[in-house]
């Protein structure tokens, strides 16, 4: 039998190390969107960024219904899911490891992490949306879920991907809407800052307060041993890599839709002008 040379060895731990960092496939980065529940939220997007829209209005000042219904369609259409996901398969196929998805599949694959996954993605439909709202006061009665709920938010940070969502969101329409009333004058971003900063405890409360709610809303009817053993998996360093990437991939995404979004908005309010004129 041949001697191991340190040359053969060299070449054999290479080989073994590369296959240990190799880039996932295309296939391993699907399943674990689809396992984790992000596929499917993401598919709520365009609803969720029309429900905003409409509270906007409706606390804003009166909008004529056709260009409401013309705007709300064009985010059916902007508002591109199909998008956002791109750019989250780009941040996790060029971070994440097969072996770190495989960490994160066996938590997803177990019967814990089905029934969370499948618990988020019901709360994030339009119906778990309006029974959430209609039941908001009584989930902050239930003040251990409650706890729960702030602890999980600190982990995977949706309030402040929220905030961040929300704050692009609200500069791209108030860019197309500021280029439709003064085509002609560089876009001055000072008068809406000052104000959202003025705003931005406010907000941040109600933000909190509203993620609170849908965390307890959707784990509901989930134990408290299996929400014990969700908050260990959030905490570990593979997970919290996996939701920082997809969270930083969904906020690249939604830069690219809402800025096709607010650019279509632009021309909505300037074909609802000249038609108003004429």
């Amino acid at each position: 039998m041949k001697t191991l040379t340190l040359k053969s060895a060299f070449l054999l731990l290479t080989a073994f190390c590369c296959s240990a960092i190799a880039q996932p496939s295309d296939e391993a980065i699907e399943k674990l969107l689809d396992a984790s529940g992000i596929s499917k939220q993401a598919a709520q997007y365009p609803q969720a960024v029309q429900a905003g829209f409409m509270q906007g209005v409706q606390q804003g000042a009166p909008i004529p219904k056709k260009t409401v219904d013309l705007i709300l369609g064009s985010a059916q259409q902007k508002i591109s899911p199909e998008v956002v996901l791109g750019k989250v398969k780009e941040r996790i196929k060029s971070s994440l490891t097969q072996a770190e998805i495989n960490q994160l599949m066996d938590w997803y694959q177990s019967d814990t992490g089905r029934k969370i996954a499948q618990a988020e993605e019901k709360a994030s439909t339009m119906q778990g949306y309006q029974e959430m709202m209609s039941q908001a006061q009584t989930l902050l009665g239930h003040t251990k879920r409650v706890e729960t709920a702030k602890r999980i938010d600190d982990l995977v940070g949706a309030t402040q991907f929220t905030m961040a969502v929300q704050e692009q969101s609200g500069v791209a329409v108030y860019s197309a809407i500021m280029f439709v009333v003064a085509p002609n004058q560089p876009l001055d971003l000072a008068p809406y800052e000052a104000q959202m900063q003025a705003m931005a405890p406010q907000m941040k409360q109600s933000i909190e307060q509203m993620v609170t709610v849908s965390f307890v809303y959707s784990y509901q009817d989930i134990a408290d041993s299996e929400l014990a053993s969700y908050e260990k998996f959030l905490a570990k360093p593979v997970t919290a890599k996996f939701n920082k990437l997809a969270m930083q991939g969904v906020n690249q995404g939604f830069q690219i839709v809402l800025a096709d979004w607010a650019a279509d908005i632009g021309k909505i309010i300037v074909e609802e002008q000249a038609a108003t004129a004429g």
